[in-house]
């Protein structure tokens, strides 16, 4: 959480409304704080995370963002306990690492809804107890079967609205959803679904997560063999970059890494 966060990722310049970076045409600005695509770059002291010498640093890219956010957001947000059940909605690496997050967490029931089989696989691999296909399901009458109270937390990884209605209609009394998905208007009924039932809905971005100290967790868990992030990874030569990108595109990758 940060007062300046879309000053300082989005509009280009430092704190002090200087710039790191300069052409023979002027000022460079940054996107997200640190921009990408270059073979050195200058690092604000902010964006540095010191990590172990024994870890691949070509894996460790996608921890300081997607990774970091669907982890962060059950670890340093959520922390569900051990009776706790958590549906979480849509398996790209945001929500997959969210999955690994509720199982290094020791959640009881981690419920996922996705509309890719080949994703479902992951999460089933990765810890989920349900996996359930979208295209085939309601979510909401899935819910009502497996857990009539609903659940106490749930995530929209997504940003389409009608799930993330979804993910505030399957909570229990009480309970709680986390939207991190970018996406555009919700319709919610303020009785219904927040007053009579005590539920709350937060936004949160990128995991809740102190990176200088959360990024070195993430990599503890992975070196203890508990937070297999490095199997959604596929890294790609910089000449290969359209490739990379149409390999996303295209589900044939989760996450790729251009190496420069």
């Amino acid at each position: 959480m940060c007062e300046k966060f879309n000053e300082l990722n989005f509009f280009g310049p430092n704190f002090d409304g200087s710039h790191r970076l300069h052409s023979a045409h002027g000022d460079l600005n940054l996107y997200f704080g640190q921009s990408s695509f270059a073979t050195y770059t200058v690092a604000d002291e902010h964006n540095v995370v010191k990590v172990p010498d024994d870890v691949d640093l070509t894996i460790l890219g996608p921890l300081g963002c997607g990774i970091q956010t669907g982890a962060g957001t059950v670890l340093n947000y959520m922390e569900p306990s051990k009776d706790d059940t958590i549906a979480i909605f849509g398996m790209g690496p945001v929500g997959l690492a969210a999955v690994l997050g509720a199982k290094v967490a020791g959640a009881k029931r981690i419920i996922v809804f996705d509309r890719k089989e080949s994703k479902l696989a992951f999460a089933k691999e990765f810890g989920a107890t349900d996996c359930y296909n979208s295209l085939q399901v309601d979510p909401e009458e899935v819910i009502k079967d497996i857990e009539p109270g609903g659940v106490d937390f749930s995530l929209d990884t997504t940003g389409v609205p009608a799930v993330a209605e979804t993910a505030v209609h399957i909570l229990r009394p009480a309970g709680e959803a986390v939207l991190v998905g970018i996406g555009g208007d919700l319709k919610l009924n303020m009785m219904t679904d927040f007053v009579a039932e005590s539920k709350k809905v937060a936004g949160l971005v990128e995991g809740d997560a102190i990176p200088q100290k959360f990024i070195p967790e993430m990599i503890k868990y992975y070196q203890e063999g508990r937070f297999a992030f490095d199997k959604l990874i596929k890294v790609y030569d910089f000449k290969d970059l359209n490739q990379a990108m149409d390999d996303f595109k295209a589900g044939k990758v989760l996450k790729p890494v251009v190496k420069m």
